[in-house]
C-alpha cells in the first residue's frame, strides 16, 4: 500500500509540474522568442569568424549570443552544435584547458537536462580534442560510439561532423582508403551543411595527397597522385565561390597544392602563413628540405619538436582522458534511465488494465497485482544489476585508462616525431621522375626503403653544364643517428660537385668534412659518379662501396645480356680517417650501357632461411630478364627481392639507382 501511495504521489507531481510548464510557457512573451533572421545572421557571422584565430573575443561573444537565441527558439541541434563548436575553436585558439573546460559544461548540461542529442555531441566534441591531442585510438574509439548512440537514439541528426572527425584520424596516419571512404559517407549526408561540404572536400585533397603503399611510390612525388588531388582540388574551388566560406583547412590544401606541382618556392611561402603554428612548422620544414636547405630544414625541425611538446602536455592529455571517461558513464547512465522509464511506463499500463477490471472479476485482479508484484521486483533485480554493471564498467574503464594512458603517450609522440623525420629525409633527395623530362638522353630512376621509419642509404643526382652528377652511399648504422649523418652527406656532396669538381675530390673534400671531430666513429660507403654527356665519358670514385654492375646488349637478339661488375680502386670508405687522398679512375664511354648501382641491403637481404640474395642472383636476374628503361629495371630487381625474401622482416635498407646514356 505504501508502494502505491507513493506511485500516486509521483502521479500528482508529474501532473503539477507539466501543468507548471505549460502556464510558464505560455507566459513568454512572443517578443523574447528569437526571430529566424536574427539566428540566420548570428550563424553566417560564427562560421565567417571561425577560420580566423585572432578573433577569439569576438568569436566567443557571437556564439554566446547564437546559444540564446538557438535556445529561446528550440532549435536544440543549433544550440548544441553552437557550443561545440566554440570548444573546438578554443581548443585551436584558445587554448587546451579552455576547450576542456568547455566540452565539461557541455556534458553536465546534457545529464542535467536528459539531453541525447547534447550527450552525443559531447561525445563527438571530446573526440575531436582527443584526436587534437594525437590520442588517435581513443578518439577514433569514441567518435564510432557517437555514430552507434546517433543510430539508435538519434537517427534524424546529421553525421557529417563525426565522418569528417573519422578522416582526420585516418589522414594522420596515412590511411588513404578509409579517409577517402569516411569523406564520401560525409558528402553523401542528406543533412551536411555548407561549411562541413567545404571541410569534405578540403579532406578528399588531403587525403588525395597521402602516398599509396602498394604502388611503389613512397620516395615519390606520384603522377596519378598529383592528377587525383588536381581534381580534388577544382571541385573545392567550386564549392568555396558557390558558398562564400572558408575555413582553417584550406591554407594547409594550397601549400599541398604548391608542393605536389613542383612550387616549393610557393609552397614554403604559403607554409608561413598558415594559420595552425604546428602545421606552419611541419609544412615549412618539409619546404626546406624541397628547396634543398638542409639547415633550416633542421632548424625549423628543432622549433617544431618543441611547439608540439609544449602543446601536448601531461596535464592536458589526462584531462581529455578523464573527461572521455565521464561522457561514457553518462551515456550509460541516460540508457539506464531510459530502461527505467520504460519499465515504470509498463508498470502504469499494468495498473490500468487491473483497475478496468476490478469490477468484473476479482479473482483475475488478484492473480494481475500478484503478477504485476513479480514483474516490478524483476525489473527492479535488472535495474540493480544494471547498475552494477555500470559500476564495474567504469572502474574498469579508469583502469584502462590509466595503462592506456602511461602505454601510448610515448609511443604516439615517437611515432609522429618519426613520421616527420622520415619526411624530411625523403625531401632531401630526388623524387620527381622522369628527372630530366627535357633530356632524352638521360635515363635514370632511383628508389630507397628503409628497414626503419628512418635509415641511413643515400642517393642524388643533378645536371649541370651538360654534365650529370650521382653518388649512392651506405652509412654504417641505422635509425635516426644515420639519418642524420646521412644528411650532411647529400648537403655536402652537393655544395662540393656543384664547384664542378672531379668525384676523387669530392671524395676527398667529404671525407675531411666528416673525419673531423666524428668521436662517434661514424662512417659511409659511396659511388661517386661524373659523366660527360656531350663524350659519354664517366668519372668516378667508389669509396669503399659495392661494385656497380654494367649491363651489355646481348650480341645477337638469341643472346642473353651481358652483367658484369667493374673492377675499382679500393678506396677507404669516407670519415674513418682525416688527410686521406682518394684515387679516381674513368671508362672512356658508357652510351648505349646501362648502370645499375645498389646498397648491400640488397645483396644482403635475407629470407625464412636466412639465405642470401647475394651477387650472383644479381648477375642471374639480368641474364634472364628482359628490361627496357631505368624503372622497370628497379622495379624488376625490387620485385625479385620481395619474392625471395617471402614473410622475413627486411633486415637493411634497401637503395638502387639505374642509369643509361643513349
Amino acid at each position: 500500500m505504501r508502494m502505491m501511495k507513493n506511485r500516486n504521489k509521483d502521479k500528482m507531481k508529474y501532473v503539477f509540474e507539466w501543468l507548471f510548464v505549460m502556464l510558464l510557457w505560455l507566459s513568454v512573451p512572443v517578443a523574447t522568442k528569437a526571430s529566424t533572421g536574427e539566428i540566420d545572421q548570428l550563424t553566417k557571422r560564427m562560421y565567417q569568424l571561425y577560420p580566423d584565430g585572432k578573433k577569439a573575443e569576438k568569436f566567443m561573444r557571437v556564439t554566446d549570443s547564437l546559444r540564446v537565441a538557438a535556445e529561446k527558439a528550440g532549435d536544440e541541434d543549433l544550440f548544441w552544435r553552437t557550443w561545440s563548436n566554440q570548444a573546438t575553436y578554443a581548443s585551436k585558439n584558445i587554448s587546451r584547458e579552455k576547450a576542456l573546460d568547455i566540452t565539461h559544461a557541455m556534458s553536465d548540461y546534457a545529464r542535467q537536462h536528459d539531453s541525447k542529442l547534447g550527450l552525443y555531441i559531447s561525445t563527438y566534441t571530446n573526440a575531436v580534442l582527443a584526436s587534437n591531442q594525437r590520442m588517435e585510438r581513443q578518439a577514433e574509439e569514441l567518435l564510432l560510439q557517437a555514430l552507434d548512440y546517433k543510430k539508435r537514439f538519434l537517427p534524424g541528426v546529421n553525421s557529417a561532423p563525426d565522418y569528417l572527425a573519422l578522416v582526420k584520424i585516418y589522414i594522420n596516419r596515412s590511411e588513404k582508403a578509409k579517409a577517402l571512404e569516411f569523406t564520401r559517407k560525409a558528402l553523401e549526408d542528406p543533412n551536411i551543411i555548407p561549411a562541413q561540404r567545404v571541410s569534405a572536400w578540403c579532406y578528399m585533397c588531403l587525403a588525395a595527397a597521402l602516398e599509396n603503399p602498394k604502388d611503389g611510390t613512397a620516395n615519390a612525388v606520384n603522377t596519378q597522385i598529383t592528377k587525383e588531388f588536381n581534381g580534388y582540388y577544382a571541385e573545392l574551388q567550386k564549392v568555396l565561390k558557390e558558398t562564400g566560406l572558408t575555413n582553417g583547412q584550406v591554407p594547409l590544401v594550397d601549400v599541398y597544392h604548391a608542393k605536389l606541382n613542383g612550387n616549393y618556392s610557393l609552397m614554403l611561402e604559403l607554409a608561413k602563413k598558415l594559420p595552425s603554428r604546428i602545421d606552419s612548422l611541419s609544412m615549412t620544414a618539409q619546404a626546406y628540405s624541397w628547396l634543398g636547405r638542409g639547415a633550416d630544414a633542421y632548424a625549423t625541425y628543432v622549433k617544431y619538436k618543441k611547439y608540439s611538446d609544449s602543446i601536448n602536455n601531461e596535464t592536458v592529455r589526462q584531462l581529455t582522458s578523464n573527461h572521455s571517461l565521464a561522457l561514457d558513464v553518462a551515456r550509460a547512465e541516460n540508457e539506464a534511465k531510459d530502461l527505467r522509464i520504460a519499465n515504470q511506463e509498463s508498470r502504469e499500463r499494468v495498473h490500468h488494465i487491473i483497475m478496468a477490471t476490478v469490477g468484473v472479476i476479482a479473482l483475475l485482479v488478484i492473480a494481475f497485482l500478484a503478477l504485476f508484484l513479480h514483474r516490478r521486483n524483476k525489473h527492479a533485480k535488472e535495474i540493480e544489476k544494471a547498475y552494477g554493471q555500470l559500476e564495474d564498467a567504469h572502474q574498469r574503464l579508469e583502469d584502462a585508462y590509466g595503462r592506456l594512458e602511461e602505454t601510448t603517450k610515448a609511443k604516439e609522440r615517437m611515432e609522429s616525431e618519426l613520421r616527420i623525420a622520415r619526411d624530411i629525409q625523403m625531401g632531401m633527395v630526388p623524387s620527381i621522375f622522369p628527372a630530366f623530362p627535357h633530356r632524352e638522353d638521360v635515363d635514370i630512376f632511383a628508389s630507397l626503403e628503409s628497414a626503419k621509419e628512418v635509415g641511413g642509404d643515400l642517393y642524388d643526382f643533378f645536371l649541370q653544364n651538360d654534365k650529370l652528377y650521382f653518388c649512392i652511399g651506405d652509412v654504417a648504422g641505422k635509425g635516426i643517428p644515420a639519418s642524420l649523418f646521412m644528411s650532411v652527406v647529400v648537403n655536402v656532396f652537393r655544395m662540393v660537385a656543384k664547384e664542378g669538381f672531379p668525384p676523387a675530390y669530392i671524395a676527398t673534400k667529404l671525407n675531411d668534412a666528416l673525419s673531423t671531430e666524428n668521436d662517434n666513429g661514424m662512417f659511409v660507403t659511396m659511388f661517386i659518379g661524373e659523366i660527360d654527356l656531350r663524350t659519354g665519358s664517366m668519372d668516378f670514385c667508389n669509396a669503399g662501396h659495392n661494385p656497380i654492375l654494367i649491363i651489355d646488349r646481348p650480341l645477337s637478339p638469341h643472346q642473353p645480356c651481358r652483367p658484369s661488375y667493374i673492377e675499382m680502386e679500393p678506396n677507404a670508405p669516407i670519415g674513418l680517417w682525416q688527410d686521406l687522398e682518394f684515387v679516381g679512375e674513368r671508362i672512356a664511354n658508357v652510351r648505349g650501357r646501362t648502370m645499375f648501382l645498389y646498397t648491400d641491403g640488397l645483396t644482403e637481404a635475407e629470407n625464412l632461411s636466412q639465405d642470401q640474395f647475394g651477387e650472383d642472383r644479381l648477375i642471374r636476374l639480368f641474364e634472364t630478364r628482359p628490361y627496357d628503361s631505368a624503372r622497370q629495371t628497379v622495379d624488376m630487381v625490387k620485385a625479385a627481392v620481395i619474392a625471395f625474401v617471402g614473410e622475413a622482416e627486411p633486415s637493411d635498407d634497401l637503395t638502387m639507382l639505374c642509369l643509361k646514356i643513349k
